[in-house]
This record gives structure tokens, C-alpha cells and sequence, in this order.
């Protein structure tokens, strides 16, 4: 199975990229927000790729890390849950979707596209307790500590890995040495 993908963006539209690899292979893949909003076409793209097998097709999914990823495995686990409901869900943010979940908000539920009162009630149920809601939520507070993020970013470390690091660090550092305490604690 594909797992992820390193190419140029040679097509983009709301609901597909073709992400071509250096090997000259084409991939269409349906990107959740995320990934979306960072494709530029003829730029370089690397995403995290969930391969869907089916009778009659396979379908590629892509999502901006990890966490964006196993959230989409958990959502189309729950019975009525497809994987293009499933990609608008992911595309909300996440503190947001996770707190609707615990909190078993229907309404807000119910706006994602797709969405339906009986299937969000069946949201709840099933995923109540069961998402992570000590994400860090950690921003660049300092030029320093947003040009650390960008370039581990650009590494493809993900937005909660780099938080979750960087909460430990000195904010007040070079962002060299905010990149250099993240690699060593990586360690």
C-alpha cells in the first residue's frame, strides 16, 4: 500500500491533485484541508497517503501528517462514515471537531456536508473518549520559534510533534537553536 508520496503538484482543484514523483508517475489523490491549502502546482509536495482498496477502484488520500491521517482511520471506522465525509471532517480543526465530539454537539455535527443527526449521534457514541484532546496547541509566539516551526515543517516533522517539543524549549532562542534542541530531543 502507498503510505506517502514526494512529488510536483501538476494539477490541483478542490477535490484532486495529481502529485507526479520523480519516477514520472502520476497519482491522483483526494486531499483532506490541509494538504490542500499547501499545493501549489508546480511546487513540491509530500503527503501522508491512506490507500483505499475496493471492488472496482483504489483511492488515495492525503493528508498533511500523521495525526490528520489516524483521525481519518478512526472516522471511517464508524458505520455510515465514507471517506469523502470523512476528508470534510478532517478539513475542520481539529480542537474544534474533538471538542464536538466529547461534548456530543450534533449541531455542529450536522453542518459538515455529507453529515446527517443520526450519523452524528452515531459519531459520538462511537468516538466519545476515544480521540486525543491533549494535542498541543503550541504557535509560534516569536519570529524565532515561526521560522523553527517552518523549517521542521519542511522536514516533515508535524505541527503537534514540533509543538509538543518546542513547549520545552527556551522561546527566546535563535531559530537554529530551537531547530538543534528539537533534532536532539528527537534523539
Amino acid at each position: 500500500m502507498i503510505g506517502r508520496l514526494v512529488g510536483i503538484v501538476e494539477n490541483v482543484d478542490a477535490k484532486e491533485i495529481l502529485l507526479c514523483t520523480t519516477g514520472g508517475v502520476g497519482y491522483t489523490v483526494h486531499p483532506a484541508g490541509s494538504l490542500l491549502s499547501r499545493c501549489k502546482k508546480g511546487a513540491s509536495l509530500s503527503a501522508e497517503i491512506l490507500t483505499i482498496v475496493r471492488e472496482n477502484e483504489i483511492s488515495l488520500y492525503g493528508f498533511g501528517d500523521q495525526d490528520e491521517k489516524k483521525l481519518f482511520e478512526k472516522l471511517i471506522s464508524v458505520s455510515g462514515i465514507g471517506p469523502r465525509t470523512a476528508l470534510q471532517m478532517v478539513s475542520i480543526p481539529p480542537s474544534q471537531f474533538m471538542k464536538a465530539i466529547e461534548e456530543g454537539d450534533i449541531s455542529f455535527l450536522t453542518r459538515i456536508p455529507g453529515l446527517g443527526k443520526k450519523t452524528a449521534e452515531r459519531l459520538v457514541i462511537e468516538l466519545r473518549g476515544k480521540l486525543d484532546l491533549t494535542q498541543s496547541e503550541v504557535t509560534p509566539h516569536s519570529p524565532a520559534l515561526e521560522e523553527a516551526f517552518d523549517a521542521l515543517q519542511n522536514l516533515g516533522y508535524d505541527r503537534h510533534t514540533i509543538g509538543k517539543r518546542l513547549e520545552k524549549a527556551d522561546p527566546n532562542t535563535s531559530a537554529e537553536d530551537l531547530v538543534k534542541f528539537f533534532l536532539r530531543s528527537n534523539a
